[in-house]
């Protein structure tokens, strides 16, 4: 079973607060990114993310706009379950982007990132990083993995939205940024059962295959 959730900005409490239900060992959770709980590199983060790894089931999460990356880079990647992955503490692990998992029989394809509106009122590389969005390579890694599974996947778990359904949750006046774009171009390819995403702080189902999630917890097979 996989318990699905949004943006958690670095809030524990908040995080194990949600209704995740009865979590089995065997199970996984999910964060849509976001997850905010690398970010100082201080003592009491470290506890925290020590904790979360000693969880009896796994605790994945893909980035969102609002992470350090340059402490998140400074974890070695190593494969799990076919793709890349930063193995934060135990069973904490960040799910690289345009990977493929094969995660109890189910295949999920996974892409973080997406651009922080504020960035003008941020500080670069203290709380705004450029690696918000996506690097060629990174997308063309996400398209050649997805051709290897002939694009063909159970699940997709990203931060941003495709540019439709950036649409329908915004209307049109927006400013659309690479990783919309990306995105659109897969979901225009790819089939799949589900497509998850965070970002807008909503919880809300587009329609039986789509859905935004922040606080709630959506549960899949």
């Amino acid at each position: 079973m996989f318990f699905v959730t949004g943006d958690v900005h670095g809030d524990i409490k908040d995080f194990t607060g949600r209704k995740y239900g009865r979590i089995k060992k065997n199970d996984h959770i999910i964060v849509c990114g976001d997850f905010g709980l690398i970010w100082t590199g201080g003592k009491d983060e470290l506890r925290s993310l020590k904790k979360l790894g000693k969880s009896k089931h796994d605790i994945l999460f893909i980035d969102g706009a609002h992470e350090n990356f340059d402490l998140l880079y400074k974890y070695p990647v190593t494969m799990w379950n076919g793709g890349k992955v930063h193995v934060i503490s135990g069973n904490l692990i960040h799910l690289m982007r345009g990977q493929v998992y094969t995660i109890d029989g189910k295949k999920i394809f996974t892409f973080g990132g997406g651009e922080s509106t504020d960035s003008d009122m941020r500080i670069p590389n203290r709380s705004w990083w450029k690696e918000e969005l996506p690097s060629e390579e990174e997308m063309k890694e996400g398209i050649s993995n997805l051709v290897e599974n002939d694009w063909k996947v159970d699940y997709i778990i990203t931060h941003e939205a495709p540019t439709s359904f950036r649409r329908y949750l915004e209307g049109k006046d927006y400013d659309l940024n690479s990783l919309n774009v990306y995105l659109e171009c897969i979901r225009q390819k790819c089939k799949y059962k589900k497509w998850i995403f965070g970002n807008y702080h909503k919880n809300f189902r587009i329609s039986a295959q789509i859905e935004t999630v922040f606080d709630n917890v959506i549960k899949l097979e």
